[in-house]
């Protein structure tokens, strides 16, 4: 971890621990930021806070200083209390997991730690946000097809949601979890998914490549494909043997 990155933790950590006091749970760093994906000046630092008790009253305390956290790079931050992350674990399966796959406390407890997960709730929600943002990659296609920007824009863009569902997937199927996107799509590829295009995708995303008009639209087709590919995937996975 760079030595900027921790200053700006332990100031953020530092800045909450003082606003928050005895109704401070824990503080815990997720994402790119607590792991080797983490690019300075281009990645968020996500951060989530856990408090006794989440109220207007208690979220408005921290707002003078959300302009200071923005200019460090730090997103607003996520705030819960016991008694949401209790009722939604079975709602939010794909997003803990996400979580507790990249995770670094801050202060308090390791609440994450002790979060089970029910396989099918994960299974299903991989299901339903696929098949949405496939939804999704059709409707926008509709938009930016006549424009080359638009089109490596919507492509570059989707790909970090689905590499989240990605890595749901791949827990579900025993896989340790992969951290970089590379890992992602070898891990894809050893099930027998294709994943070209989604390299392609990445490539575009970090810059290192540039293609024409016809080659783009080639390439989202082929992108779109390889999605559909892992949808029919998980529509297969049997949740009763999970």
């Amino acid at each position: 971890m760079s030595q900027n990155l921790e200053q700006t933790l332990n100031q953020f950590t530092e800045d909450v621990t003082r606003t928050y006091g005895e109704t401070l749970l824990s503080v815990v760093l997720y994402g790119s930021a607590a792991s080797n994906e983490y690019v300075e000046g281009r990645s968020n630092i996500n951060c989530l806070v856990l408090l006794k008790e989440v109220t207007p009253d208690e979220l408005r305390k921290c707002a003078a200083h959300l302009p200071q956290w923005h200019k460090q790079g730090i997103s607003t931050p996520l705030f819960v209390d016991p008694a949401y992350v209790r009722s939604s674990i079975d709602v939010f399966p794909v997003e803990f997991l996400d979580m507790k796959q990249r995770y670094r406390v801050l202060y308090g407890q390791d609440f994450l730690r002790e979060l089970e997960l029910k396989p099918e709730r994960l299974r299903f929600q991989c299901e339903q946000e696929l098949k949405g943002k496939m939804l999704r990659l059709r409707q926008v296609y509709l938009e930016a097809s006549q424009t080359e920007s638009r089109l490596v824009a919507l492509l570059v863009k989707s790909t970090s949601s689905f590499m989240v569902l990605f890595r749901a997937l791949l827990h579900l199927q025993g896989t340790p979890a992969a951290q970089s996107m590379n890992e992602i799509l070898v891990a894809l590829s050893q099930l027998g998914l294709r994943t070209e295009a989604m390299g392609r995708v990445h490539t575009l995303r970090r810059k290192e490549s540039a293609l024409n008009a016809a080659e783009i639209d080639s390439l989202f087709r082929q992108y779109l494909s390889e999605i559909q590919a892992v949808v029919k995937f998980v529509e297969r996975m049997n949740a009763a043997e999970l």
